[in-house]
């Protein structure tokens, strides 16, 4: 086992020592305790430094910039805080791939800004290993800022405290919990064209997608997702009770896709599939919102995406109304348990054992939690990319919201710091003011049933916990991503092979995931 125990101690020295200290902050010297805590000077460092960053390209940059130095927001950073950041990005898809090769290697950048990939035992496992540092004692003095945001509720203070009660990450964390931002989405010009009213039921999905495909000569009638289901809304599953992970029902854990409600599901899906009402190419798309080529060319009728998309894909093409429907259900008046959860917070952002500037990489990523940083983050530069009204209140200007070249998703993602790059704290709010009051009406139509049925978005699990758990959940949902695929294409038939898909899950330790899935809830729930 790896251990990085040098780092630590001189971080600690650091700190206990840091009131008999003053001068620049270098790779030697750092800012005396009270000047930091008193103070949020920049920049952090008079001598240029640099630190490498871990971070996957935000999707809405794709085709546009490569390296995130082109991003007016990092290179606003940068002038303030004397700190140039150098980012190590992955191709798009690669991402895994990428950060499981600096694991094999040993070879981390300073900082690594997680978006869904994590380390394969979990973050006291990263400690422990020696890979991330343990951030716990700096929480008064370098990450002092982040430290309160974290500690503004109980949730927030559970959900990103590991199992050994440590702080290893930095969070994103929203201003404002935020309600479902997406979910299902259909072409209302088509249903009326049709004489269709908006569907509810799995029977009124099939009768208007059979329609979109007889009448409207639609290629994909209904686009789903590349694992055969909708990602992030779970959209077109909560009807039938289930989604694709873990979930809890009245406090018991169980997984969803060995429920019979994930049969009945694949099943239905089977059958569209068999009649061409779903894109025959499902697995190979790769989207986790439609992909807006087949909205714009007629190509769809029904789909996955963020409310903000709506009025963007009306706007490639005269007369195309989009709207947002609820999901499915098996008979009108079934409430739902599963949508899009309420967010509040965010993916984490790590720091390596082995910076050579720890406590200049915290300061850095501390600053994201000010007041000023966060502005900055979230709005950008004022008479630029924001503007105050009259109550006082930031409002992102045309250059992000009525970009004649981008989409306001890219302006954002190019002119501000991607959500969920480098933690800090997210005010989504920005996007309301430039978004039309017919698309905001998607919180309400995906808000129709309750997130009862999700698990919290941070559970934590002591390192033996995490080593265990973190096998089995790896080998049980790729065997269950695979399947589902072949369920809904026919290359296996579900009637004849059910009882040994769920079998073999049982003999992959199913039972004990869901076992430590349990245990962690229940620590969380009596901490609450």
């Amino acid at each position: 086992m790896k251990k990085r125990n040098q780092v630590l101690i001189i971080l600690t020295v650091i700190v206990m020592s840091a009131t008999f200290l003053c001068g620049c902050t270098t790779k030697d010297k750092i800012i005396d305790d009270q000047q930091l805590i008193n103070s949020d000077l920049l920049p952090f460092t008079e001598e240029p430094i640099t630190l490498t960053v871990f971070a996957g390209l935000d999707s809405n940059l794709e085709g546009i910039i490569d390296d995130y130095n082109e991003n007016e927001f990092f290179q606003e950073l940068e002038k303030r805080s004397g700190v140039h950041l150098e980012f190590v990005i992955p191709e798009i898809g690669a991402e895994y791939d990428a950060y499981y090769s600096m694991i094999a290697s040993d070879n981390f950048t300073n900082i690594i800004s997680h978006y869904g990939y994590a380390y394969p035992d979990g973050l006291d496992a990263a400690v422990d290993d020696g890979f991330y540092l343990n951030l716990t004692p700096y929480l008064n003095t370098f990450l002092k800022n982040y430290n309160a945001a974290r500690n503004r509720d109980s949730y927030t203070k559970n959900c990103t405290t590991t199992g050994a009660d440590r702080v290893v990450a930095c969070y994103s964390l929203y201003t404002k919990e935020q309600g479902p931002w997406m979910g299902m989405q259909v072409r209302k010009d088509w249903l009326d064209d049709l004489g269709l009213e908006i569907p509810v039921t799995y029977d009124d999905w099939e009768k208007m997608l059979t329609l979109f495909k007889t009448e409207k000569g639609a290629y994909s009638p209904l686009s789903l997702g590349a694992d055969g289901f909708m990602e992030y809304s779970h959209g077109l599953s909560a009807g039938f009770g289930v989604y694709e992970d873990f979930m809890q029902v009245d406090g018991k854990v169980i997984y969803g896709p060995v429920q019979e409600g994930w049969k009945e599901y694949l099943t239905l899906l089977n059958s569209w599939y068999e009649k061409g009402l779903i894109d025959p190419n499902f697995m190979i798309n790769g989207e986790w919102q439609v992909d807006r080529s087949m909205v714009e060319n007629d190509q769809t009728g029904a789909w996955n995406a963020m409310y903000i998309m709506m009025s963007q894909y009306e706007g490639s093409a005269t007369n195309m109304n989009v709207i947002p429907v609820a999901s499915p259900v098996k008979k009108k008046g079934d409430k739902l348990h599963i949508r899009r959860e309420d967010c509040s917070i965010g993916q984490p952002v790590t720091i390596s054992a082995d910076c050579e500037y720890p406590e200049i990489a915290m300061k850095l990523l501390d600053y994201l939690y000010t007041e000023e940083g966060s502005l900055l983050a979230n709005y950008g530069r004022k008479d630029d990319t924001f503007t105050y009204n009259p109550e006082g209140k930031p409002r992102v200007t045309d250059k992000i919201s009525k970009n004649k070249t981008y989409s306001m998703g890219q302006a954002q993602a190019l002119y501000l710091l991607p959500p969920a790059r480098l933690g800090g704290l997210y005010d989504w709010t920005r996007e309301l003011d430039a978004v039309p009051v017919e698309d905001l009406a998607a919180y309400d139509v995906w808000s129709v049933g309750d997130d009862a049925y999700i698990l919290p978005a941070f559970l934590s699990y002591n390192s033996d916990e995490s080593k265990e758990r973190s096998k089995i959940v790896s080998d049980v949902n790729n065997y269950m991503n695979d399947m589902t695929i072949k369920f809904i294409t026919g290359v296996s038939n579900i009637n004849e092979e059910w009882d040994s898909y769920i079998k073999q899950m049982k003999d992959m330790g199913l039972v004990r995931a869901v076992e430590i899935t349990q245990n962690a809830l229940d620590r969380f729930n009596s901490a609450n």
